[in-house]
This record gives structure tokens, C-alpha cells and sequence, in this order.
């Protein structure tokens, strides 16, 4: 037996246990309804991409011309929407067509319907993309406290600089692999001996609009005074730490502050 004779066989049963076992009138037109809206569902099949039938909609709406209680009685009793997607999945199985993981059905009864049973398949409105936010470069100070810095008031107004002892750091060839924008170069300030060649870099997260501070394998290491509380920076961490106005940075024993723009 067809999954279509199987089915007109639960509906015609369904309709005998609700109306007291006899035939209800206009039963059997309800169930031909019923088969004609698998019919037309299973006809939207189409080929895939790889050559296979598919059902390419996940949502159908049926519309249905009920003009009497009496008839509207016997299409609610059958046209169940969780029922029909049931059936629906069976139809396209058996018809050897890839069913869509989900399917939505809506059963509706128009006013003035021009026809006694309209199908329309269609695919769900995708979630329109929400636009990520980016925040703009607002520029930060970077004072220093301690050591003989490149320059003492450093204005931080690109996404990133590079701190270190140097202004260029050279491979063992004498060619550059590294520019400091901000750098304490050898001198008699004892602090500048503490900063390690590639020390440390500062970047700007557009996606959040945070400044963090990475630690690029210093010697001895990048730490932040906040509050009285000391956090330290992991070297080569992929985050980095957070920095907040008024942080203290110490890039081994030279520091600095993080101060706003004027």
C-alpha cells in the first residue's frame, strides 16, 4: 500500500471516530483536500546541486475554503498542522526527496477564498545580519614615570606601537626586524637597561574599544599597577591585558602612564 492510501486510510478513520463511526458528509472531499495539498507539495521537488531531488522550502501554508462550520469542522479535524508535516515528510520519502530538517506549516481559512485549496511553499525569512560594532580610535598618553624614554610625552594615536630599548631591532645580519615607536635607549638612567630589546606592544580593539598591552617576551617582564593592585602580563599571551586610564605600566623597571588625549 502507497504512503497515500496509507494516509486517506488513518484520515478516513480519524474523520469515523470523531463523527460517532458513519460517514460524515463531505468527508471524502476533505480527504481528496487533503491528498490533493501532498500532491502539489511533493510536485515543488526540484534537482539539487549534486543531482539529487530536493524539497528547497521549509515553511507551507495552506489555504483552505471552509463556507460552513460543518465543513471547517471536518478540515480542522484533518488538516492538523503537526500532522501534516508528519505527512509530509512521508510523501517526499517515498518520492525519493530530501525533506528539510525543518518544516513549518500553517493551515489558514480565507474570508473569500477564489479557490477551494491554495498551497504555497516558500523558505522561512532568514535573520537579517546585525553589523558589528566598531568603535573609533580615541587616542591615549603614554607619560613616563621612570627611565629616559624616546620621547616623555608619547601621543598614542594609531591602532598599535611597539615599545622596547631600541628604535630598530636587527637580526643577526644587521637588517631590521622591528621598529619601537616609543624606545629608552642605553643611557645613564638606570631603568633603561631593564627594557628588553622587542619589550612589549600596545593595541587599540576596534571591536570593543579597548587598549590591551601584550608582553613580546621582555626579559623581565610587563606588569600593570592598578588601584594599588599589580597585574602581570603574560609574555606572548593572544589577549593581552586590558588597560585602563591611569594604569601604571612598568617595562621592567622603566615606567609609564596611561593617560587620556588632551
Amino acid at each position: 500500500m502507497s504512503i497515500l492510501r496509507r494516509i486517506e486510510k488513518t484520515l478516513d478513520e480519524r474523520l469515523r471516530g470523531i463523527f460517532g463511526g458513519g460517514a460524515s458528509p463531505g468527508s471524502s472531499e476533505a480527504i481528496e483536500l487533503y491528498r490533493d495539498a501532498l500532491d502539489q507539495i511533493a510536485a515543488r521537488a526540484s534537482v539539487g546541486v549534486r543531482g539529487d531531488r530536493v524539497f528547497p522550502f521549509d515553511r507551507i501554508r495552506v489555504e483552505l475554503k471552509a463556507d460552513t462550520p460543518e465543513r471547517k469542522a471536518i478540515l480542522e479535524a484533518l488538516f492538523i498542522p503537526e500532522q501534516v508535516a508528519s505527512d509530509v515528510r512521508a510523501t517526499l520519502v517515498e518520492a525519493g526527496v530530501a525533506a528539510p530538517a525543518v518544516l513549518a506549516i500553517e493551515i489558514e481559512y480565507p474570508e473569500n477564498p477564489a479557490v477551494e485549496i491554495r498551497v504555497i511553499c516558500d523558505k522561512a525569512t532568514a535573520p537579517t545580519a546585525v553589523a558589528p560594532v566598531v568603535y573609533p580610535l580615541v587616542p591615549v598618553r603614554l607619560v613616563t614615570l621612570a627611565g629616559a624614554s624616546s620621547e616623555p610625552d608619547f601621543l598614542v594615536d594609531r591602532p598599535r606601537i611597539s615599545i622596547g630599548r631600541v628604535n630598530e631591532v636587527l637580526d643577526s645580519l644587521g637588517r631590521a626586524i622591528r621598529r619601537n615607536e616609543l624606545f629608552f635607549p642605553e643611557s645613564e638612567a638606570e631603568p633603561n637597561a631593564s627594557v628588553s630589546r622587542a619589550h612589549a606592544h600596545i593595541r587599540f580593539e576596534p571591536s570593543s574599544g579597548e587598549w590591551r598591552i601584550y608582553d613580546d617576551g621582555s626579559s623581565l617582564g610587563t606588569s600593570i599597577f592598578r588601584e594599588g593592585r599589580r597585574i602581570d602580563v603574560p609574555a606572548h599571551a593572544s589577549r593581552g591585558v586590558m588597560l585602563r586610564l591611569g594604569d601604571e605600566i612598568y617595562l621592567g623597571q622603566a615606567r609609564l602612564k596611561f593617560q587620556p588625549a588632551p
